[in-house]
């Protein structure tokens, strides 16, 4: 008789592994996980900025006068670097000029559209003189002079509505003074339909600064990437104070010209053929002509915007210098004076209130010519920057609409 049935078990694997097996399989595995480890770690160690820190440097060099010189770095949107936190700290306190570069730096998708296209040729691997790098550069200075004055005009435009609406406000009194008057017999009906037409005129004004102040909103909005919950910021109340004097516009030609890489690069390349080829032909005489025309061409375009840019800061600052220094305080005194006046019953309040009008359009007037430095501003530091100013034709949105409404009557 048989006994239990024994169960086999497999034996235990005491030898080696055979060479071939260890060199065909393992070594392979070996190797795979170590360089699994070592991109897993070079992905940790990846910079944040993406390998840009030289091109964020370059642009916040070419920036410095609208970041401020003690300005935290300026940080450029890469493919490792998204800015989702720092856009969302930006977008919750009221929106100044800095903050506005640092939002379309960090969130434009045109930029990120160029960028992209650009590549590896952009990052720190590649010299800054390097084209990709060059034209990387001049795009995000735009994007960021586009972006400033499309806030510069997005809060003129909020303060010009506020003006307005006071300027609006004081008409309405002056007609329902108006009414009251006509129905006691006090005044003619010409007297109430000049009110009227005053009050139209206002109106009309309001409607025109609202909309204008909602398109310049818009146009941020676009210039910025925002959309959904991202629309609903807050604009800084105020523009910048004027300051005691103009920017300095000394030797602008010289330093325009040395900013602008594009004309370097031309004026490089023309000395070094001039320095290697001497013209045999009349074909290459032709060449060496057209060659140092084009430098020439781009060099007197440089120089002419610098000077219309100086010219046009000048002329801006001394605006608004005027206004806010002379011509404001002068009408407080008026306005001042006249109610006295009103007070010790030498003038009718109608004189009153249409002085209150007339104020409130001087304080629109000053507020402008404020929004039209800051915008001349602007377009220096482009010239600075290296980078041709966009130019700006300022709305006509709020003093010229009320001073011609009011040479109506």
């Amino acid at each position: 008789m048989n006994g239990p049935r024994k169960t086999q078990v497999a034996p235990t694997l005491t030898r080696p592994i055979a060479h071939g097996f260890t060199h065909r399989f393992v070594r392979p595995m070996v190797r795979a996980l170590g360089l699994a480890l070592l991109l897993s770690h070079a992905h940790a160690a990846a910079p944040i900025d993406g390998g840009v820190q030289g091109l964020q440097a370059e642009v916040q060099t070419r920036l410095s006068s609208l970041l401020g010189p003690a300005a935290a770095p300026l940080r450029i949107a890469s493919p490792t670097y998204g800015g989702a936190e720092e856009l969302t700290k930006l977008l919750q306190a009221p929106m100044d000029g800095p903050a506005t570069i640092r939002i379309a730096l960090l969130h434009n998708p045109e930029l990120q559209m160029a960028l992209g296209a650009e590549g590896s040729s952009i990052t720190d691997m590649q010299s800054p003189g390097f084209p990709a790098r060059l034209r990387a550069r001049e795009e995000a200075t735009r994007l960021a002079l586009r972006a400033y004055k499309a806030w510069v005009n997005a809060v003129a435009a909020e303060r010009s509505v506020q003006l307005l609406r006071e300027a609006k406000t004081t008409a309405e009194t002056a007609d329902e003074l108006t009414r009251r008057m006509v129905r006691a017999g006090n005044v003619s009906r010409l007297t109430q339909a000049q009110s009227q037409a005053t009050l139209s005129d206002a109106a009309v004004a309001l409607a025109r600064g609202e909309q204008a102040a909602f398109a310049a909103r818009e146009q941020l909005i676009r210039v910025l990437g925002l959309w959904g919950a991202q629309t609903g910021f807050t604009l800084a109340t105020s523009l910048p104070a004027l300051p005691a004097s103009p920017a300095d516009t000394t030797d602008l030609e010289a330093r325009a010209l040395a900013a602008r890489s594009n004309l370097q690069a031309e004026r490089l390349s023309w000395q070094r053929k001039q320095a290697t080829q001497v013209p045999a032909s009349i074909d290459e005489r032709w060449d060496a002509l057209g060659d140092a025309a084009k430098v020439r061409s781009q060099a007197v375009q440089v120089r002419s915007e610098a000077r219309e840019a100086a010219f046009n800061l000048r002329t801006q600052w001394d605006i608004a210098h005027h206004l806010q220094t002379e011509v404001v305080p002068l009408r407080q005194f008026i306005h001042d004076e006249l109610t006295l006046r009103y007070n010790g019953m030498l003038t009718s309040v109608f004189e009153v209130l249409a002085d209150s009008r007339t104020r409130t359009l001087s304080n629109l007037a000053a507020a402008e010519a404020l929004r039209d430095y800051w915008l001349a501003f602007a377009d220096m530091q482009a010239v600075l920057a290296g980078v041709s100013p966009e130019g700006n034709a300022p709305a006509r949105t709020g003093a010229a609409a009320g001073s011609d409404a009011k040479a109506t009557h």
